[in-house]
């Protein structure tokens, strides 16, 4: 049997209805703030979301009278996650675009990258010694997010097993990303030592991303010459690759990068 009714959600600053509807779509009324209304199509957007995948109808709708879910709206500029926020809930993007950045050297090299729905924000902080948030998500457009307390990954999505499996296969995809790329030894001339070390500041590998830093400074991580860097980069640029501007290398699909 489906079941089809309200729910009450509640969050930090509003609370509302969110209904299921034979029409397989979702109404969400927010009563905080009365004239923001969502409608979303059910089963293409949340049964999309990586940690939902596979589920069936049944076991969907199931599921959602058993847990507590908290839709969160961010303006174009704001601060979603912080790095070095704990994490306390699996975050999904469910609406808009959102830049990741995250910087190192001591602040001499930040890397950014846009991240587009559907998308679980950083499953692989959830857990583990850590457990914070290693970069910090800002809106690039208005944007929606779904979050769900990671203890019902011990009560309640923990007694599915398509659950588990897909979060044990994002678990295991990130590892075998890593993997991999530390055993890729294809590319050791410079345009190759570039190409990787971009890619492996990614987090997703595909889409738009952006490096910020000093010429020197990359000049020094690829063990070459500032002039040598500079004209691998202007030839990657003249052939559409990058785009560069004053301290920035700009990627706007790395999948293309090779």
């Amino acid at each position: 049997m489906v079941w089809y009714g309200p729910l009450f959600y509640k969050n930090s600053d509003s609370w509302g209805l969110l209904t299921l509807h034979k029409e397989k779509k979702v109404t969400l009324r927010d009563f905080t703030h009365s004239t923001k209304v969502m409608e979303l199509p059910m089963y293409d957007t949340l049964l999309s979301l990586p940690l939902f995948q596979g589920m069936s109808q049944a076991d969907f709708n199931s599921l959602l009278q058993k847990i507590r879910l908290d839709f969160a709206r961010y303006d174009e500029g704001g601060t979603i996650i912080s790095a070095g926020e704990r994490c306390k809930s699996f975050a999904f993007l469910i609406n808009g675009t959102v830049e990741s950045s995250r910087s190192g050297m001591d602040g001499n090299l930040t890397f950014m990258e846009q991240i587009d729905v559907p998308c679980l924000i950083e499953p692989y902080s959830m857990f583990g010694r850590a457990g914070s948030y290693q970069r910090t998500y800002t809106a690039v457009t208005p944007c929606s997010f779904l979050m769900v307390d990671k203890q019902y990954i011990y009560t309640e999505l923990g007694k599915y097993n398509i659950c588990r499996m897909n979060l044990l296969n994002i678990l295991s995809g990130r590892v075998q990303q890593l993997d991999s790329h530390v055993w890729t030894m294809d590319g050791t001339d410079l345009r190759g030592r570039i190409i990787r070390f971009i890619k492996g500041l990614s987090d997703i590998q595909s889409g738009t991303k952006k490096l910020s830093i000093k010429m020197n400074d990359l000049a020094v991580l690829m063990d070459a010459t500032r002039l040598n860097v500079s004209r691998e980069l202007n030839a990657l640029e003249s052939e559409g690759l990058i785009s560069l501007r004053r301290k920035e290398i700009l990627v706007p699909a790395l999948e293309n990068l090779v």
